[in-house]
């Protein structure tokens, strides 16, 4: 082959990089957001916006003394279906056979969280926020 062959394969090898670059940062999320959480709520997964997998749980960790309802695509997970661990403030519902919902169906979900104090002082409210499963 001719040296202006191999100026080309390389100039389009270069200019197929700078595209995929291009592509890749595009598409790409900032992980450095932080996410606004109401001062109760210590921790959720998934996150606002967070694509996941279809087997994911849905995880909202509260301080003790706090219990929780969970409302997922406005149906109210009943409290059986919660797995709440009391010592730390943990609520853990995964879709599963004889529950609400038997598995997630790929899209947008909706998660909304209300809580109240059950000793001292009240203190009650609510977060909502969405997720994508695929």
């Amino acid at each position: 082959m001719s040296k202006n062959t191999y100026r080309f394969i390389i100039l389009l090898l270069t200019g197929l990089l700078i595209f995929v670059i291009w592509w890749g940062v595009s598409f790409s999320r900032n992980n450095s957001e932080i996410v606004e959480l109401p001062q109760v709520i210590e921790d959720i997964y998934p996150l606002p916006n967070d694509q996941v997998p279809q087997q994911s749980s849905i995880i909202v960790d509260v301080p003790v003394g706090y219990e929780i309802v969970l409302i997922v695509d406005n149906y109210i997970i009943p409290a059986q279906e919660i797995l709440f661990q009391d010592a730390i403030g943990l609520a853990t519902w995964r879709p599963g056979p004889n529950k609400s919902f038997e598995s997630w169906t790929a899209g947008k979900h909706t998660v909304v969280v209300q809580w109240s104090k059950t000793t001292g002082l009240p203190d009650v409210g609510e977060f909502s926020w969405i997720f994508y499963t695929y």
